[in-house]
């Protein structure tokens, strides 16, 4: 009995000593499971997450996030991934979707991103990549990622720009002579649509053609519902016969989101061939016209030249008056009246006259027409009129501030930070195709982004990811591209510095300096072991002399 409860005495010796010795032990069991404890283990929302929305909202999309490990991840950044920014179904005042906190716990959180869903948006399920890179308690660096779903419903009506109606002065275009024709323009859907081009095509050298005239013609921008004009100076050939011709309108536009659309259409133009038209009656027309330069600027003084004909071979014109008048009023005329006289014009005779106006100063950024009313009388004294249509684009000045680059006081080495770029729209013109491109010696993250167009008078900002390498003052430059409204390029770039210093030691929360631990000798790493053994080798000792005297007692009795 008293040799049993010896062996029980010793190896509850072993234990204790083993267990005050080797706390870490249990961390060792551990080491099997897939998440170690005291780690953390991030998921990415459930497979029956998917919230809906509707275009045109601005939302908060709150993705589920849960820890389900025992430890925290610090320095937690999440992102949204844009591959392709044409499926993206959400837009930003920033180019990049990040969010960043300092530690998710173990359980559920959510990681918020304020975003906008364009009217433009299409209807249907959007997969979302979502990336975590977060630090473990340990130092080392996790990962995870993951899918979620979103729908989205668009009851708008898309953009469609069609041409409603085609316009000029007379039933038919005659043979002969060149007719301004108005294409009527309506935006059907419910966006504003800006950047729109009208293509004109499908002429003939011997048919229908311009006349001295561009076969594309712009307009600014219109809103839902709106109908605006687009002019073109059509020349039908003498030998045109009578009848219904076809000409192609191309149309190209973008949304107010930079998303673009092209559609085809038939124009048709009824003449009146050489077979109908009385050859005798003379006709004048406005054979060309000059207004100095490619754009006006309004609120400027330009000087309008007109150049007159009379077509007929054999007849002169009298009492001929002109009048020009613009649509609401946009020019005015500065030093002269809207109208001049003309006594005589021969027949295939010739007049040039120059008048000087000015566009209104809030002019918006688009072509106007100045209508031009021609009364004369013939040779036998019959009051005969002619209308021309002059279009003239103004253009308000394109006026960007790149205002200011800022920058922390100094920056961490290796430590990534965001700098601010401040920039507005001081003019009355929308700066379009807005973009922003960052240089320097140091690492940059979203370095190059495309911000699209910045209404009058607005101020906005841009954050720019920096990563510095290098200890010192390091150079950096913005450089921010656009275009005004007439589609010339422009550039402004700004400088900044960077001063880098090393980054600090971190402090604990009572303000002492970090503890260094203590490297311990070669010996110290053998004395637990060591004394393990040296235990179990006393018991081993203790216990044979205990059995070598009871044998001997036992002898002894015997």
């Amino acid at each position: 009995m008293m040799k049993r409860k010896a062996i029980y005495l010793l190896l509850t010796l072993c234990i204790f000593m083993s267990n005050a010795l080797c706390p870490l032990s249990a961390a060792a069991d551990d080491s099997d499971m897939s998440v170690p404890r005291g780690e953390p283990h991030i998921l990415i929302a459930n497979d029956s997450w998917m919230p809906e929305y509707k275009a045109g909202e601005k939302i908060n999309l709150s993705i589920p996030i849960e820890n389900t490990g025992s430890g925290s991840a610090n320095n937690v950044d999440i992102s949204l991934a844009v591959s392709d920014p044409d499926k993206f179904p959400f837009k930003s005042n920033k180019m990049s979707y990040n969010y960043h906190t300092s530690s998710i716990d173990p359980g559920s959180t959510t990681a918020s991103f304020n975003v906008t869903i364009p009217p433009n948006v299409k209807s249907g399920t959007y997969p979302i990549t979502v990336n975590i890179s977060y630090t473990t308690p340990s130092g080392s660096s996790g990962q995870a990622s993951g899918t979620v779903y979103v729908k989205i419903v668009n009851s708008y009506r898309q953009p469609l720009l069609q041409c409603i109606d085609v316009k000029f002065d007379a039933e038919k275009l005659p043979a002969g002579r060149s007719t301004m024709i108005n294409l009527q323009m309506k935006n059907d859907g419910d966006l504003v649509v800006q950047n729109i081009e009208l293509r004109l095509s499908g002429f003939s050298a011997d048919g229908i053609s311009l006349d001295k005239w561009p076969d594309t013609y712009y307009i600014g921008q219109m809103q839902a519902g709106e109908i605006k004009t687009g002019t073109f100076k059509i020349l039908v050939d003498r030998e045109v016969k009578t009848g219904t011709y076809t000409l192609d309108l191309n149309i190209k536009y973008k949304d107010e989101y930079n998303q673009e659309y092209t559609r085809d259409s038939k124009v048709y133009l009824p003449v009146a061939g050489k077979d109908s038209q009385d050859e005798f009656t003379p006709r004048i027309i406005l054979e060309s016209y000059d207004y100095g330069t490619g754009t006006v600027i309004p609120g400027t003084v330009f000087p309008l030249t007109l150049t007159l004909a009379n077509t007929s071979e054999t007849t002169a014109v009298h009492n001929i008056k002109i009048s020009l008048n613009s649509d609401g009023q946009v020019f005015s005329p500065v030093g002269n009246s809207n109208s001049f006289y003309v006594a005589r014009l021969d027949a295939q005779g010739k007049i040039q006259k120059t008048l000087m106006f000015k566009p209104k100063a809030n002019a918006e950024s688009q072509p106007y027409n100045i209508n031009a009313d021609i009364d004369y009388q013939d040779s036998k004294g019959n009051k005969l009129t002619e209308k021309e249509v002059i279009s003239i684009p103004v253009n308000q000045e394109a006026k960007f501030v790149l205002t200011a680059v800022e920058v922390p006081p100094t920056l961490g080495l290796d430590n990534p930070q965001s700098i601010s770029v401040n920039y507005h729209n001081g003019g009355k013109a929308i700066i379009r195709n807005l973009s922003l491109r960052v240089e320097g010696d140091f690492e940059i993250k979203d370095g190059e982004q495309y911000l699209g167009n910045l209404e009058p008078g607005k101020n906005d900002y841009c954050d720019v990811t920096v990563l510095p390498h290098k200890m010192g003052k390091l150079n950096g430059k913005v450089i921010m591209d656009y275009d005004d409204d007439s589609g010339k390029h422009f550039q402004q770039a700004k400088d900044f510095q960077l001063q880098v210093v090393k980054q600090a030691d971190p402090m604990p929360p009572d303000g002492s300096p970090l503890a260094v631990p203590e490297k311990k000798p070669l010996w110290k790493k053998f004395m637990i072991p060591g004394g393990i053994a040296l235990v179990i080798v006393l018991a081993a000792i203790i216990y044979k002399k205990r059995k070598h005297a009871k044998e001997e007692e036992d002898f002894e009795y015997e």
